[in-house]
């Protein structure tokens, strides 16, 4: 079984409703269920890339996981940030984050510092927009395997170059254009899973996100086709569809 990230989303205006938290009580809530379900990173989220989300600044983000990160600290999870922001990155360190999930094309200097002298690991993700924000009016760029490691290549390089110990990569199964018709976005997902061997040559664990599609059995499939890639990480809004496959396999496996 992979490394689990659990999704705890402090932004309301987020697709996924069941992994919205607003209040002191719902935010730890939803990381308690998330760790009863075995997930050992709190994942958590201030901004929403959902398309037709409303646009938040990078203050009311860091105010957001100001307040919430401090309820989650304890023994027994990492927090980890999923931002695009480099500020908010930074920011979150010093209030208990160990992980960095960033989801921007830029990548400051400053912040792999300030990731090193934490002794942070960093997630790299693919994103060739610049920003989700940014993704909303850019013309559609091709999403496959090529362009996906030109993009994490360096990055990885230069992180390690910085110092940071720890650096993951993720493909961004979710990063795909919205303008992308159904049936071409999921087999470019596919295609890029049926060919993670060429991003295990950047020589890092790999995060994939076990994408959060509208109807049931497609999470389902989508789950099965992630683990079956076999990453060393996985994000995800519902663990409980992970452990099932899981054990589904090892059943048919007796």
């Amino acid at each position: 079984m992979p490394t689990l990230l659990g999704v705890i989303n402090l932004s309301p205006e987020s697709m996924v409703r069941e992994s919205i938290a607003e209040t002191p009580d719902a935010i730890r809530e939803r990381a308690q269920a998330l760790r009863d379900q075995g997930v050992a990173i709190l994942d958590v989220g201030a901004r929403s890339i959902t398309p037709d989300a409303a646009k938040i600044d990078d203050a009311e983000e860091q105010r957001r996981l100001e307040a919430g990160l401090p309820l989650l600290r304890d023994d027994t999870s990492r927090i980890s940030v999923d931002t695009w922001s480099a500020a908010t990155a930074t920011r979150a360190l010093t209030w208990g984050a160990s992980l960095i999930n960033y989801t921007r094309g830029e990548l400051p200097e400053s912040l792999l510092d300030a990731i090193a002298a934490a002794g942070a690991s960093l997630a790299l993700t693919y994103m060739p927009y610049g920003d989700a924000y940014r993704m909303r009016g850019a013309q559609r760029l091709p999403y496959r395997i090529d362009s996906i490691l030109e993009f994490l290549a360096p990055r990885v390089e230069r992180a390690r170059a910085a110092g940071v110990g720890e650096v993951l990569v993720d493909p961004n199964l979710g990063i795909i254009h919205p303008d992308t018709e159904d049936h071409v976005k999921i087999h470019l997902q596919l295609e890029v899973l049926e060919n993670i061997a060429a991003i295990r040559a950047l020589q890092c664990p790999v995060l994939l996100y076990a994408a959060r599609k509208p109807e049931r059995l497609a999470r389902i499939m989508m789950a099965e086709a992630v683990l079956r890639a076999r990453p060393e990480y996985v994000r995800t809004h519902e663990p409980d569809i992970l452990h099932r496959l899981v054990n589904a396999a090892k059943e048919a496996a007796a």
